[in-house]
């Protein structure tokens, strides 16, 4: 029986950090790339083409408003994003309010009644700046690409066309089918 849902945004505020002090053109130390690199949900989303060292790289390359040479597509896509949202980082504290106070308890009561027999007692939803999937699916928790929330012309957070916590919920349910 799934007892709770925990919203992760550690990369978030960290990344909100980051974006505000490449908007007001102050340094970050290099040590503040490979603790964001090091956290759960970018942890969870590395792959040979993508790791530690390539966001190091990318992070480090914004900071000094340089172009990456010799990247891999993962890299250049993380570095196109984070080059946008760093130039209007307004925009990433309008994405990212939302998330910070949505609540998700009604989740769990959603999910244990259509999956009776689920395992897991707690899922780990990680919202963090990816390269790019709009998700990914890694034990057993959900890591969600924070580049794709938007508005609609209501002002409803949306996520792929979607509400977004109506998207978490079908991506939990794929995750339990899994």
């Amino acid at each position: 029986m799934l007892k709770s849902i925990t919203l992760n945004l550690e990369v978030i505020e960290s990344m909100l950090y980051y974006w505000s002090s490449m908007a007001d053109r102050e340094k970050v130390a290099e040590s503040f790339f490979v603790d964001i690199a090091n956290m759960d949900a970018m942890k969870l989303v590395q792959s040979p083409e993508f790791d530690e060292e390539s966001i190091r790289k990318v992070l480090s390359a914004i900071q000094n408003r340089e172009l990456l040479s010799n990247a891999t597509k993962p890299e250049k896509r993380f570095w196109s994003k984070n080059m946008w949202i760093a130039d209007d980082s307004s925009l990433a504290s309008k994405m990212a309010q939302p998330i910070k106070v949505m609540n998700v308890d009604d989740l769990v009561a959603r999910l244990n009644e259509k999956y009776p027999d689920i395992k897991q007692e707690k899922i780990i939803v990680h919202i963090a700046p990816l390269h790019l999937d709009p998700y990914y699916i890694v034990d057993g928790q959900l890591v969600m690409n924070f580049f794709k929330i938007y508005f609609d012309q209501e002002d409803n957070v949306m996520f792929e066309d979607i509400p977004i916590k109506e998207y978490i919920f079908e991506r939990l349910c794929e995750l339990v089918e899994k």
